[in-house]
């Protein structure tokens, strides 16, 4: 008689039923580098990229970083890019909502168009530079 879940049955098995597959896809590096520097250049147009000398924030004091982008009439969702931010920063930062701290390498594309505000250290917008020329 044989089993009754053959694909030959009548609600039986599937033949070569779906199998799982890896369908990501990896975007080229000229094209990510393309697509940043579009971004960058659409904040910039906005008026909601700053570029500040140095943060100087010398002990980590949620305080005085609110303070700071309060200086700057920034709010809501901010992206904040420091050449190798040290712990101070970082610790200050981490307790604003809405602020993201992140070295130049780590900057991406939905980061960018995510936050309105953009600031960014003289010394990280060198090696911002440094990254996307072509």
């Amino acid at each position: 008689m044989g089993a009754i879940r053959t694909p030959l049955w009548r609600h039986g098995g599937t033949v070569f039923g779906p199998q799982p597959r890896d369908y990501s896809y990896a975007m080229p590096r000229k094209a990510r580098a393309a697509a940043l520097r579009s971004a960058l250049t659409r904040r910039y147009k906005d008026g909601g990229l700053r570029v500040v000398d140095r943060f100087g924030i010398d002990q980590p004091k949620t305080k005085v970083l609110k303070g700071l982008l309060d200086r700057l009439g920034v709010e809501g969702k901010t992206l904040l890019v420091d050449h190798q931010p040290d712990d101070a920063l970082l610790l200050s930062g981490r307790n604003i909502p809405g602020l993201k701290v992140v070295d130049p390498s780590q900057v991406n594309v939905y980061d960018v168009l995510d936050c309105p505000s953009l600031l960014v250290s003289q010394e990280a917008l060198g090696k911002l530079e440094e990254q996307l020329t072509p």
